[in-house]
């Protein structure tokens, strides 16, 4: 399985979240760049922790119960698929928070 397969299934598997998950992280970036405290940083990191609980908890209990088997006749566990979907969307805000940090900063 390629990394493009792979990002192709993430994103399938995680739309829902990773489209919450952005917009989130543009609520964040748009308060950080309206001159919110550098205190702000950390503070968004925070409240993604409960968003992404929240989110991960109502996909689960919305996502068809079938289609987990999809992911596991590719050879990818739940676990692993969830993983990468909430790394994916960390990795997006730190990345975000710190382009702007570097250029206003």
């Amino acid at each position: 399985m390629t990394l493009r397969d792979r990002i192709s299934l993430t994103w399938r598997y995680g739309k829902a979240q990773l489209l919450i998950g952005a917009v989130y992280n543009l609520v964040c970036v748009s308060f950080l760049l309206s001159g919110i405290s550098y205190a702000f940083f950390v503070d968004c990191f925070i409240i993604k922790a409960l968003v992404t609980a929240i989110t991960m908890y109502l996909a689960s209990k919305f996502r068809d119960r079938d289609a987990i088997f999809f992911y596991i006749n590719l050879g990818l566990s739940q676990r692993k698929m969830q993983i990468s979907v909430v790394l994916a969307d960390f990795f997006a805000l730190a990345i975000l928070l710190t382009s702007v940090l570097l250029i206003n900063g």
